[in-house]
């Protein structure tokens, strides 16, 4: 049995709680308002639902979209961010890249590692004039002959496209028949380009603002189809890839369950500054985000529960708000609610405790102790 203390958000704010975990789940959640003895947490402690990246391009040297990527690794290392399940993503590619890194990404979840919720693929139907960092020289119109690989190698959760492109609506319907998740992203689509992907079963949008035709007050693009609608939205919130004030403009706009944090992080996540790889090309990793060569931006270096603290004290959402954007949110938009992003008496214990600065003092995944700051777990010594 273990027990926590300090104040839930579950992401609703519950206040000063025990939470008792027991046989892998939570066995009991009781308003406190004193630590008890040998609980994990604090007074000025803060509990949460496990943190849930969904878009994670690599992380600690490795890049996803390389089929000798260790995975397990990863999983045990995530941990100390406070995430407790992820979605990697691989950009675009080689055709004949896709299969192995795939397979790769099959890893069946442990206690006390962070869990692989299938896989993000982003591009390669995407639009050359908002491809960012994406190689050019692998972008290829939509196929739903390509696509139905993908299916038969791995277990594709979600897919960012552009929606304007030909071929993209029947890919679209096809995907979200066989239960994938559609995105629209690295887009040129004008406003009703972004609706014909929505009425065809797109339900995403992917980091908001960046590698997408932008808004203007007489064409408001796809950016301003998603300000404009419902339509969920991922967003990096770095202060690189988008302005705080930008986001703080979005926030007063969109519906709390409309947005969804991400991190878009590179293999160089817990690493030093440097030079690292993303799909064969390499970019500089500065320690906050990466760019190519040129200066192309790649993805950002900033951790979940980092970038959690600055929609806190940059953008200036209420906390149960954020912790919101970064669980329940994420699992909402995989259709993954039902067991994930919440603190619920019955659910499986996926929580993470942070400090006042959103530091992390210790994470549980499935049930287990898979990080403790003044400590390392088990798990995370197998590499």
């Amino acid at each position: 049995m273990i027990q926590l203390f300090g104040h839930l958000y579950a992401p609703d704010d519950r206040g000063l709680c025990s939470v008792t975990l027991d046989g892998g789940k939570i066995a009991a959640i009781e308003p406190r308002a004193s630590q008890p003895e040998g609980s994990l947490g604090g007074l000025s402690s803060r509990i949460l639902p496990g943190l849930i990246d969904i878009q994670l391009n690599g992380a600690f040297g490795d890049d996803f979209a390389d089929p000798s990527a260790d995975v397990p690794a990863i999983c045990r290392k995530l941990p100390q961010y406070g995430v407790t399940a992820f979605v990697p993503t691989i950009v675009t590619s080689a055709p004949d890249v896709y299969a192995p890194a795939l397979a790769k990404l099959r890893h069946a979840p442990a206690p006390g590692e962070s869990q692989v919720l299938g896989v993000h693929i982003e591009g390669p139907f995407i639009s050359n004039a908002y491809r960012g960092a994406h190689d050019p020289a692998h972008l290829r119109p939509p196929s739903i002959e390509e696509a139905g690989r993908w299916l038969e190698a791995g277990d594709v959760r979600w897919l960012t496209l552009a929606p304007e492109l030909p071929g993209a609506l029947e890919l679209i319907a096809f995907l979200v028949e066989r239960g994938v998740r559609v995105s629209i992203g690295h887009t040129d689509a004008t406003w009703s380009q972004a609706a014909a992907g929505v009425t065809a079963g797109a339900t995403l949008a992917t980091h908001l603002f960046n590698a997408m035709r932008p808004l203007r007050h007489r064409d408001p693009g796809v950016a301003g189809y998603v300000i404009g609608t419902t339509l969920s939205a991922g967003f990096i919130a770095d202060g690189n890839h988008v302005a705080f004030e930008t986001l703080r403009m979005v926030a007063r706009v969109k519906a709390p369950d409309e947005l969804i944090l991400i991190t878009d992080a590179l293999a160089g996540l817990g690493m030093p500054p440097g030079r690292y790889i993303v799909a064969g090309r390499e970019y500089v990793s500065d320690g906050t985000s990466g760019r190519l060569l040129d200066g192309t931006l790649t993805g950002s270096l900033l951790p979940l529960n980092l970038a959690l603290r600055n929609v806190v004290e940059k953008v200036g959402l209420e906390p149960a708000v954020a912790v919101q954007l970064a669980t329940l949110n994420p699992a909402r938009a995989l259709g993954l609610e039902a067991s994930l992003g919440r603190v619920e008496v019955g659910r499986a214990a996926d929580l993470a405790i942070v400090d006042e600065d959103w530091g992390v003092q210790a994470t549980i995944a499935g049930g287990a102790i898979a990080y403790r700051r003044d400590h390392v777990a088990p798990s995370a010594l197998a590499g």
